[in-house]
């Protein structure tokens, strides 16, 4: 399953949500953390805010993004997990994993997964997805573009294409719960 929603934030939400990647701080990190790595260069090296959090205030991050799904989708997530995410052309470059795909799933304890892109228009930018994660070569690619949002399954095998096309890329990612099964199970894997 493979959901494509272009121009998903309206222009004055997508203003809003880009001034994140300037006024927000970010943190060094890697992707994903399903491979265990010593040093965050042997990942996928990027940066990423804190999570951004559930806020009354209509106009919040969290506002926006929760609202406009609801609103392009007709599907009412149980629980969001989202933040922003810097990646940097120069250090991705430096790294291992450069121009070399990677297939993961994401957290089993989601029923969806997804990226909205904020700064680039290209297929070196985008998803692949795979029919498995041993697969060396993807079935489907969903390239970038701004205020896109690519959204699927966590079970679907995916990468972030490692050819980055620009300097640095500005993405959305997220994790919604949509069932009471899987969010009775995320739950019970938050008590242990």
């Amino acid at each position: 399953m493979l959901s494509i929603i272009d121009n998903f934030y309206d222009p004055s939400d997508l203003g809003l949500m880009t001034l994140g990647f300037v006024n927000v701080p970010f943190f060094p990190t890697y992707h994903s953390k399903e491979w265990p790595v010593s040093d965050r260069m042997q990942g996928y090296p990027c940066y990423e805010s804190r999570p951004i959090k559930y806020e009354e205030n209509k106009i919040s991050a969290y506002q926006i993004f929760y609202n406009t799904f609801i609103k392009k989708t007709n599907i009412k997530p149980l629980l969001v997990e989202t933040l922003l995410r810097k990646i940097k052309l120069e250090e991705l470059k430096k790294a291992p994993i450069y121009k070399k795909e990677r297939p993961h799933r994401d957290d089993e304890n989601f029923d969806l997964a997804g990226v909205i892109y904020f700064n680039s228009n290209s297929i070196k930018d985008g998803t692949t997805l795979y029919n498995f994660v041993t697969d060396y070569e993807p079935s489907v690619i969903a390239g970038s573009r701004v205020n896109r949002c690519v959204f699927y399954s966590t079970n679907q095998p995916h990468s972030t294409p490692t050819d980055q096309w620009v300097d640095e890329r500005w993405v959305q990612p997220f994790f919604l719960i949509t069932k009471e099964e899987t969010l009775e199970r995320y739950k019970k894997s938050q008590k242990l």
